[in-house]
């Protein structure tokens, strides 16, 4: 059983402010299927390419929180709320790193849109 103590330790929280979101969503991911026929071998590639991929990818590292203290660069198992502070919205693309995250706002928005984010570590 986990004591009080050990169960605050395993996960930890930070509040990161006023983070810039540039980044729009790609069209999304494709299949590819190639034939090559050099001399005479002959080969199939299979291949998954993402399209007009414009998400921005942030590592935590490069995050610091309301105190000014640096993210570190390994989260284990990390979520991440996305909290927008006007009408407009951001949100993570894809699933999360243990050393990184894509994040986007919408496609019809011009400029940047500042964010406040929560990181939540859930351990194992």
């Amino acid at each position: 059983m986990l004591s009080g103590l050990t169960m605050i330790k395993t996960h930890r929280i930070w509040y990161v402010p006023d983070l810039n979101v540039w980044g729009t969503p790609g069209w999304g991911e494709i299949d590819l299927l190639m034939l090559e026929n050099v001399d005479t071998v002959k080969s199939i590639l299979f291949d998954s390419v993402n399209i007009g991929d414009n998400s921005q990818e942030i590592k935590f590292a490069d995050l610091v929180d309301f105190r000014g203290n640096y993210l570190p660069a390994t989260i284990e198992n990390p979520k991440i709320i996305v909290k927008s502070k006007g009408e407009d919205i951001a949100f993570i693309v894809g699933e999360e790193t243990n050393e990184t995250f894509k994040i986007a706002h919408a496609v019809d928005i011009t400029t940047s849109l500042k964010v406040d984010l929560f990181v939540y570590e859930m351990g194992k």
